[in-house]
């Protein structure tokens, strides 16, 4: 369980690290792009973190509830997600900069994840000589 919670930690800080990287450097190009990558990223992360915290929580319950409380935080994620969609596009609607750049902010914490779990020590899978016999 410690595991788990040092990679959300891991996960959580290097996801709103890149953002503010992102949303500075997009901001140089054009203000609503850096506003839309930070926005997007900061929710990205956000729901990244109610998805890990939930998944914490499954891991000890009983079978019954674990199915139905999977489902339970996906509407709040995909409200977050319209909405600064949503206010991304009000930045700029003519050039879309607002909007593409929370688009990308949104998938900013997929990369980071992508990244640690192919590198973190503690994921990593047992080589063919210490599987079971089936």
């Amino acid at each position: 369980m410690e595991t788990i919670r040092r990679f959300r930690s891991l996960a959580v800080r290097g996801g709103l690290l890149l953002s503010a990287a992102a949303g500075a450097v997009g901001y140089v190009i054009s203000p609503e792009l850096g506003q839309g990558l930070l926005g997007g990223g900061i929710t990205g992360v956000l729901a990244f973190w109610f998805l890990a915290r939930q998944t914490e929580r499954l891991a000890g319950a009983p079978r019954e509830k674990a199915h139905a409380a999977a489902y339970a935080w996906t509407a709040l994620r995909l409200m977050l997600y319209g909405a600064v969609l949503a206010g991304a596009y009000r930045l700029d609607p003519e050039s879309l900069h607002g909007l593409l750049g929370a688009t990308l902010g949104l998938f900013i914490i997929q990369g980071v994840v992508l990244a640690l779990s192919l590198t973190w020590p503690g994921l990593k899978t047992r080589g063919k000589e210490q599987d079971p016999p089936r």
